[in-house]
């Protein structure tokens, strides 16, 4: 029985010794993944020099090979800051929309419906994501897709299936503002400005009356002051708030 106990014990030691077999990438594929929760940001420097800054909710998946380095954003916002390199292209797909670049600075944002691309410096190509393309499509059933150029200051909404629209111009510094915890507006509804505001808040905004969602306001706010915030909106005319446990309420 001592034997017995003995040998059992070996085969067990020796099962658990054996070394754990995790899944590994195909040759030549690093992957990478970042997320930030509510109210979080998030910088880092990747293998080739760029740059990638995570917005509050945000998160990507960074898969670099040998022919190209490419970026999945599945939430959130994010600004990239891509090192030149001319034989792999910088690729980023993002909802119903696709961003190549060689070596530049721009920014993304899902949003419910779309997806946002704002060029800081450089240019980039966006078009549709063939990623949204249903399952069992060949290329001959597949549409043409619309590919616009965007350079510095110039922003696109792209939607599926209709793809990107007219390139606009903005002012991308303002876009970026989150860079610094900040949110920037000019002339904007205070929904519009509320609903921004509620992405970094612990207490969200609420508007109460109606008629106040449209009062158009102007301002630099920081995300992480939200006295200051509250400030700004008790000094505005005919605007009354109530701060709670849970909310900021505004009526």
């Amino acid at each position: 029985m001592a034997a017995c106990l003995v040998l059992s014990l070996v085969l067990l030691l020796t099962w658990n010794a054996r070394p754990i077999q995790h899944p590994s990438a195909p040759d030549g594929v690093t992957a990478l993944h970042f997320e930030t929760r509510h109210g979080e940001q998030l910088t880092r420097r990747l293998a080739d020099n760029s740059v990638v800054h995570l917005n509050t909710g945000s998160a990507v998946t960074i898969r670099y090979g040998k022919t190209e380095r490419l970026v999945m954003l599945t939430a959130g916002q994010a600004d990239f800051e891509v090192a030149h390199e001319l034989q792999r292209a910088f690729r980023v797909i993002a909802g119903s929309a696709e961003v190549v670049d060689i070596g530049t600075r721009f920014d993304v944002r899902l949003e419910h419906d779309s997806t946002v691309v704002t060029v800081v410096e450089g240019r980039v190509a966006v078009g549709s994501s063939s990623v949204s393309e249903k399952p069992g499509t060949s290329p001959s059933q597949s549409p043409a897709r619309r590919v616009v150029q965007l350079n510095a200051n110039q922003q696109v909404r792209v939607t599926d299936p209709e793809g990107p629209a007219t390139p606009v111009a903005v002012d991308a510094q303002r876009t970026t503002a989150w860079l610094h915890r900040q949110i920037a507006f000019d002339h904007e509804t205070l929904e519009r400005v509320a609903a921004e505001y509620n992405r970094y808040a612990s207490k969200p905004i609420e508007i109460a009356t109606p008629a106040l969602r449209n009062l158009k306001i102007s301002g630099v706010f920081a995300t992480d002051d939200p006295e200051a915030f509250i400030a700004f909106l008790r000094s505005l005319k005919g605007v009354r708030v109530e701060v709670t446990e849970t909310l900021i309420r505004v009526w």
